[in-house]
């Protein structure tokens, strides 16, 4: 069973296509887990300065914080 030119481009066209939707996709995922990690870089960041506020008793100026 021979394949003609045209089903050769056409299977050639089809690849190609598989090929580009899934370099697509491989960098809309490491987009999405770059936006996780920051936002969880964000989250902790409020977290520790939460944290310090409580251990310090929002007293401003009677405390020194030795954990900066």
């Amino acid at each position: 069973m021979s394949v003609s030119r045209a089903e050769q481009s056409v299977i050639k066209h089809n690849l190609e296509q598989y090929r580009l939707d899934q370099v697509r996709m491989e960098k809309q995922r490491t987009e999405e887990y770059a936006k996780k990690i920051e936002e969880r870089r964000i989250d902790q960041m409020i977290a520790d300065r939460v944290s310090r506020n409580l251990r310090l008793d929002l007293d401003k100026g009677r405390h020194i914080d030795l954990e900066c």
